[in-house]
């Protein structure tokens, strides 16, 4: 198996009004291509730290922080833009926060298309219904133009799931995907994620 993802001595520090709080000390994880991995604590932190998604207080640093051959504590902003969200896609605890009450659907998950893949309006849009076909979301048409408040938690879940495999990445990163959903939902919403990483090899 292809090392995808090979973490040493991971360490994240805020910087704040009481002084340096250190959130995350030495975390080592490998991640094989097709592996699933479950990290336990300091999870949402370890995680966001290797998609620089924390805070400019925060201050990140590792022995050794590498995706598929790139140095991930070497790369500017925007040399990190090119793989996050392409390379490698997130899904976060809670969709309400994440997506964006002001745009419907199916804005919210054409825009990484163009943005990564730099395709049309109209290819952007068929791929999008391909997604949503395969995280199991029922008449995705219609879905497209309806915002985050008109959905309910799984189906709103799902919709993260699908923009998180929008551009086929290989490695996906799931934060505690299921915390906000009753146990029925959530049990779906794992085996849907299983078969999608069997199906995409993620």
């Amino acid at each position: 198996m292809q090392r995808l993802l090979d973490i040493e001595n991971l360490r994240t520090t805020f910087d704040i009004h009481v002084g340096k709080v250190q959130a995350v000390r030495g975390v080592n994880l490998h991640v094989d291509e097709g592996e699933t991995v479950g990290v336990v604590c300091g999870k949402s932190v370890s995680m966001l730290s290797v998609l620089h998604l924390l805070p400019d207080y925060a201050k990140i640093s590792a022995d050794k922080m590498i995706f598929d051959g790139t140095d991930l504590t070497r790369l500017t902003p925007k040399m990190f833009r090119k793989i996050s969200g392409d390379q490698i896609g997130m899904i976060f605890q809670d969709p309400m926060t994440s997506l964006n009450p002001l745009f419907t659907v199916g804005d919210q998950l054409t825009e990484p298309l163009r943005i990564h893949k730099g395709i049309s309006k109209k290819e952007a849009r068929d791929l999008v219904l391909e997604k949503l076909r395969m995280v199991e979301i029922p008449d995705p048409e219609s879905r497209m133009k309806q915002y985050p408040h008109e959905l309910s938690g799984g189906m709103r879940q799902r919709i993260m799931i699908a923009m998180a495999i929008m551009c086929n990445p290989r490695l996906i990163i799931a934060d505690e995907p299921t915390t906000a959903l009753d146990v029925t939902i959530q049990a779906q919403i794992l085996d849907l994620m299983k078969s999608l990483q069997q199906e995409l090899g993620m």
